[in-house]
């Protein structure tokens, strides 16, 4: 993925091989999920014609520089996913996972995106409840007296499959998840799949079905395992959401050959 600057969001771009659709989809990955944790999967929505962009929430190594880390609370990370969408068009597709599918659903009412895919979702308070549950006294002692972003606590970054799996959230963000920060959930209706999850320590699987409410919403096949599946589970993920974008959206995305058109 490369970076590139829309407005004045910065996003990650994973290009198509061969250009297919006529929507883009934007990505807002769970919590500690770094781009590389999930770039086998945006590198087979690329091979199969999406173009995709991912908002990161950590900071991007330059040439020259680290970049500034970001820290911005849940609001900030909403109305940062909101201009994000907005700058990428009307016809666009939404990718949430556990806290991202919680950012996803929020900027719906207001960009109304063609459809969502909602892996592992959960709300705010329920990702807080888990990261504490997962955090150790005297690693939130640590954490207290520290300053910038927060990586995950040894527990789940421990289960990474490679280093570069996790990377560390904005302060302020992981600070309102563990507080509890009130969040009203929509129930947009719009097309919509949702992948329960499994074996998360952020996620239960009970937390995540109960997204499956409204009119258009269904539950897939497959669930997610594990904080790690970008990486460790991407391809059936993959197959089963480009499976559910093709046969719900149709025409309204697929870019027909200029011969089909002529005849």
């Amino acid at each position: 993925m490369r970076p590139v600057e829309l407005g004045d969001v910065v996003l990650e771009m994973e290009p198509p091989e061969a250009s297919r659709y006529h929507a883009p989809i934007l990505l807002l990955p769970g919590l500690f999920q770094s781009m590389a944790c999930w770039r086998p999967f945006t590198t087979m929505l690329a091979h199969r014609g999406w173009e995709v962009y991912a908002l990161a929430r950590q900071a991007r190594e330059t040439d020259d520089e680290p970049a500034a880390p970001p820290d911005y609370d849940f609001a900030g990370a909403v109305a940062t996913a909101t201009r994000a969408a907005r700058t990428l068009g009307e016809k666009l597709i939404v990718f949430g996972a556990d806290v991202g599918a919680a950012l996803a659903l929020a900027i719906a009412e207001e960009v109304r995106p063609m459809a969502l895919a909602l892996f592992a979702p959960a709300e705010p308070a329920h990702v807080g409840a888990g990261l504490a549950a997962h955090t150790g006294f005297f690693e939130k002692r640590r954490r207290a007296r520290a300053t910038g972003p927060l990586a995950p606590p040894a527990r789940i970054a421990k289960s990474a499959p490679l280093p570069t799996s996790a990377g560390a959230e904005p302060r302020a963000l992981v600070d309102d998840l563990v507080s509890g920060i009130r969040y009203t959930r929509t129930h947009e209706s719009l097309p919509t799949i949702v992948f329960a999850a499994s074996g998360d320590p952020l996620v239960t699987t009970e937390h995540a079905g109960s997204f499956v409410v409204a009119p258009h919403a269904k539950l897939a096949r497959s669930h997610v395992a594990g904080r790690w599946w970008p990486t460790t589970q991407w391809q059936n993920i993959c197959d089963e959401t480009h499976r559910f974008l093709i046969l719900t959206l149709g025409d309204r995305v697929v870019e027909f050959p200029e011969e089909i058109l002529a005849d």
